[in-house]
């Protein structure tokens, strides 16, 4: 009879709620969201101690989901970084996020683990312009938007040329067009620096 009792549950369940209607995927308490962080918010006690706050995500079905997060979620970042523990701080709007936790409704979860995915790909975190200065470590590119932004190269930096040129303009990586992937714990940092082509004219390899 139990048995029997569960069966039209789940049964009407998947009729009345389709999974492609559901952001939070997962059978009973456990669930998952993948989506797009739409705003991060944090009282100014959580801002000092670092910890804790709300993200409002939009899911991949459009769904606007609530992510609460308590002093014991782990945010971490795919790649190489995703040994380093993030905070809450360092998740922007436009970051592209899976959060694993637990179902409060079925617009809200409590996050147990919160990963930034695909760094290299992330829109909060890439940033694309012209190479106008450098200065040591530290470089001036006019992005798209026509602001400039000073950012500085460390160890961990990753140059990456993609193009061919020949004669003197080959000898100066000034004024060539940039696509730079920021490093999440500090976004004044750059983990990746590609150098995509000369300004109006890119010839690939």
């Amino acid at each position: 009879m139990r048995v029997s009792r569960l069966f039209l549950t789940l049964f009407f369940a998947a009729i009345f709620f389709p999974s492609s209607v559901v952001a939070l995927e997962g059978i009973g308490p456990r669930v998952t969201v993948t989506g797009v962080v739409q705003e991060v918010r944090q009282t100014q006690k959580q801002k000092f101690d670092q910890i804790g706050g709300e993200l409002i995500i939009k899911a991949a079905n459009g769904q606007i989901v609530t992510v609460v997060l308590h002093d014991t979620v782990k945010i971490i970042s795919e790649g190489k970084l995703s040994r380093k523990y993030l905070i809450t701080a360092n998740i922007q709007p436009n970051m592209l996020l899976r959060v694993t936790g637990w179902r409060v409704d079925s617009k809200t979860l409590t996050a147990s683990l919160v990963i930034i995915q695909n760094i290299e790909l992330n829109p909060a975190l890439s940033v694309a312009g012209v190479l106008q200065q450098i200065d040591g470590s530290t470089i001036s590119v006019l992005t798209d938007d026509g602001k400039t932004r000073l950012l500085t190269l460390t160890n961990e930096t990753i140059v990456n040329i993609s193009y061919e040129l020949s004669g003197a303009a080959a000898l100066s990586l000034l004024q060539k067009q940039v696509l730079l992937t920021l490093n999440p714990n500090d976004q004044s940092l750059v983990r990746i620096l590609r150098i995509t082509g000369n300004k109006g004219i890119i010839l690939r390899k």
